[in-house]
């Protein structure tokens, strides 16, 4: 008779209780790691001394494992088999269903309606995607995207930028005129921040919403900010002599005009004789005072019938630099200066 016995290793991976799968059994020449009981042979005592020995016994085609004196068989009981189950009853007939089957003396099912027909569903497509702006259209609904937030008002980066300090938004312009060299990329709007010194035009906050503030040179120059480490009040009366570029009171990015920036300003546009007409906006100036606007520069008359803009640049103790445009007159002031502590408009350049 030949023996059979389980390779220890996979004995080892199929080793379970009582109730589990039994572990394949394979026909092999020699006994590997488990004594054998051949066919009418009764399995030895289990004790303490054998605790944990395996036997195959072949009478009952089933392996053994010695455990707290007691030898477990390794072969998983027979299953109980499962009742014959009852068939089931007729079902009623459900609304909308289909013909039901018959049952047991069951009557046939009602015909089911027809389902209604499905909406068809909206196909989105993008219309335009240019300058940070992504128009959608689904079916008849047109959605614009933006892809930047001001606080919580949504702009196009385009077109517009956000001062955090106070989350406003305002327009800007690159102003880069054909056969020149000029470039340069200009506030649209008059700034709106609100800091010491400075005020709306008859203390009305429609004028500021829509002409921005009116500083003075020193709060346009932002000393307290200048010069707070030095407790230096930069001024009226007191000469500041300030070098390269001046923030000022501008959002981070943007700085105040000097004088020179704004004449290359004027030249670019075809100097100081035409560029009030080209500077002003087409619509706010009384007596057909409006102008072309052909850069978007937009300039509004924040001060009475004239719109002046502070520079950075100071002339003398008291005086500074500004710009100068007004009403019915194409041409644009630019070596006038007032004193520091008249109020003006401030318009920032990009750095």
């Amino acid at each position: 008779m030949r023996k059979i016995s389980i390779a220890l290793a996979a004995f080892a991976l199929g080793l379970v209780g009582c109730g589990d799968d039994v572990t394949t059994v394979t026909e092999v020449t020699q006994v590997v790691g488990m004594k054998v009981v051949e066919e009418g042979e009764t399995l030895p005592k289990c004790n303490t001394e054998n605790e944990g020995a395996m036997v195959y016994s072949v009478d009952s085609a089933a392996a053994f494992y010695c455990i707290n004196r007691k030898w477990s068989s390794m072969k998983g009981a027979d299953g109980v088999d499962g009742k014959d189950g009852k068939n089931g009853k007729d079902g009623k007939d459900g609304e909308n269903g289909a013909d039901g089957e018959n049952g047991a003396d069951g009557k046939n099912g009602k015909d089911g309606k027809n389902g209604k027909d499905g909406t068809d569903g909206k196909n989105c497509e993008i219309v335009s995607d240019t300058n940070g702006v992504t128009t959608l259209k689904c079916g008849d609904d047109t959605t614009t995207l933006y892809k930047a937030i001001c606080g919580i008002k949504p702009y196009d980066p385009a077109k517009q930028f956000c001062d955090t300090r106070d989350n406003q938004l305002y327009k800007y312009v690159t102003i880069a005129p054909e056969g020149t060299d000029y470039s340069e990329v200009w506030m649209a709007e008059n700034l709106n921040y609100k800091v010491d010194s400075s005020w709306c035009y008859n203390d009305s906050a429609e004028y500021c919403e829509k002409y921005g503030r009116l500083y003075t040179w020193a709060a346009a120059i932002d000393s307290a900010g200048l010069y707070k480490d030095k407790s230096i009040d930069c001024g009226y009366y007191k000469e500041c002599r300030l070098s390269g570029r001046v923030r000022g009171v501008c959002p981070e990015g943007w700085h105040l005009p000097a004088h020179t920036e704004w004449i290359s300003l004027l030249i670019a546009v075809g100097g100081e004789e035409k560029a009030g007409r080209i500077l002003k906006s087409q619509t706010g100036w009384n007596d057909d005072g409006n102008g072309t606007d052909a850069y978007g520069f937009s300039a509004l008359p924040a001060f009475d019938d004239s719109a002046i803009f502070w520079s950075a640049t100071e002339r003398g103790y008291e005086h500074a630099y500004d710009m100068i445009l007004r009403n019915n007159d194409d041409s644009v002031e630019m070596y006038v200066v007032f004193m520091k502590l008249h109020r003006f408009s401030v318009r920032c350049l990009k750095d």
